[in-house]
């Protein structure tokens, strides 16, 4: 008996080791930790704001909110994947064939190592652990699936789909498995349960317990199978708790209609709280308060992160770009702008010439806009007499008019749309 119990307690130390981590001071509000990182990722869920990357040996994490703590552990071979849950990261690395996970938490630097042997035919570019349960894509079937194990290296569950499986995504501790087609399905011990579909062509990023925002502009809910949408932002810049928003895009912070403008580049954005702090260029971590957040004026956004070189245009901080005339054509908007422009069509097609048309979308800096022509309702880069008729049935119930297609009725840019709009968008047909 007592040689049962050695050898039971010699075989867990196999899988479960203990390893030292470096801990930097929380008073050190620069994270030029991060420059190491091949590629850094945010995680705004219920135990806090977090930040965490890997090089191809070294994990790296650090709390933002609501204090702030920066660490780093070494992995015994070269490291494949990362991920987050709760106040943990986590590395998947490779040591001769064999695979461990290390697990690294944030908060009072634990860190322990996971041994999961030789696991055939894996795809080890994404992984998930939470709660003790990691999973893994495996390759050895039709589709792709997910398998997952104990944290003694014990296989527990089969996950399979009718498509691939194309990563492995937590959000605030809950694992989903995104198909090839786009569809996310969450995964427990019970089994997979769908959730969503995003667009495949687009890459995205967690925004949030509970929602995760797509590069194409759109807020997507894990768990009610909803989305909106909300321009104006980038990934790792927006975040959306107990259905409180915030979204930033290379300068500006918006929050409840009011704003807050940096004065560097901001690269990522973290909401925790009554807590907002954000990273800039610089890998600087700057902290504010919703007090700081003012009231929009009529200068905040005209040259607009020194982007703008005409104040004609304004760039709007929800998304869109106005003051735009019709007929312009794509070489003369992106003359306005110091920076690369990148116009799509409605059907996501990158177009270079040609007139500019309500609707188009511009990309500035990795940030999405929507592009509003003055008087182009129907969107077709002109003002004509069925612009103004889309306006009058609008007026009169036929139809309804939204979004940028609603912005570009506002003629005079008054911020209301009523019969001087018409007035001047039918002279303006007339010519």
């Amino acid at each position: 008996m007592k040689r049962k119990l050695i050898t039971a307690i010699l075989l867990s130390l196999i899988f479960l080791f203990f390893a030292v981590s470096t801990v930097y001071s929380e008073a050190e509000r620069n994270l030029s930790v991060f420059k190491e990182c091949n590629e850094y990722f945010t995680d705004n869920n219920s135990d806090g704001s977090f930040i965490y990357g890997c090089n191809f040996s070294t994990l790296y994490s650090s709390r933002i909110l609501p204090s702030t703590s920066v660490r780093y552990v070494k992995a015994d071979g070269i490291i494949r994947a990362v991920c987050h849950s709760g106040s943990c990261s986590y590395a998947l690395y490779e040591n001769k064939r064999a695979y461990f996970v290390t697990e690294l938490n944030t908060v009072n630097g634990e860190c322990y190592t996971y041994s999961y042997g030789n696991l055939k035919s894996i795809e080890n570019s994404s992984f998930a652990f939470c709660d003790g349960i990691a999973y893994f894509i495996f390759t050895d079937d039709t589709y792709t699936y997910v398998r997952s194990y104990d944290s003694n290296g014990k296989a527990l569950r089969k996950y399979t789909f009718d498509e691939n499986v194309q990563r492995l995504v937590i959000n605030d501790s809950k694992i989903y498995a995104q198909l090839y087609n786009g569809e996310f399905y969450r995964i427990d011990k019970s089994g997979s349960h769908y959730c969503i579909t995003v667009n495949i062509m687009y890459d995205f990023c967690n925004a949030g317990s509970g929602y995760i925002y797509s590069e194409a502009g759109t807020l997507f809910s894990l768990s009610e199978n909803s989305n909106e949408h909300i321009l104006g932002t980038k990934l790792n810049c927006i975040v959306k708790n107990e259905n409180r928003l915030i979204y930033s895009d290379d300068w500006i912070i918006e929050y409840n209609g009011k704003f807050y403008k940096s004065k560097n580049t901001i690269q990522a954005l973290f909401f925790y709280g009554n807590n907002v702090a954000f990273l800039d260029n610089n890998l600087n971590l700057n902290t504010i308060k919703l007090s700081d957040f003012k009231e929009s004026d009529s200068d905040l956004f005209n040259n607009y992160g020194n982007e703008s070189r005409n104040e004609t245009y304004k760039v709007n901080s929800n998304g869109y770009i106005t003051g735009i005339n019709s007929g312009t054509t794509i070489t003369d908007f992106k003359k306005h702008f110091s920076n690369e422009v990148i116009i799509y069509d409605r059907n996501g097609n990158e177009i270079t010439s040609g007139k500019i048309k309500t609707g188009y979308r511009a990309v500035i800096s990795n940030v999405i806009y929507e592009i509003s022509v003055l008087g182009d309702i129907t969107g077709e880069g002109n003002v004509k007499s069925n612009d103004v008729s889309a306006l009058m049935s609008h007026f009169v119930k036929k139809s309804d008019l939204s979004g940028v297609y609603l912005k570009s009725a506002d003629f005079n840019n008054d911020g209301n749309i009523d019969n001087k709009d018409l007035v001047s968008i039918a002279r303006k047909a007339e010519k």
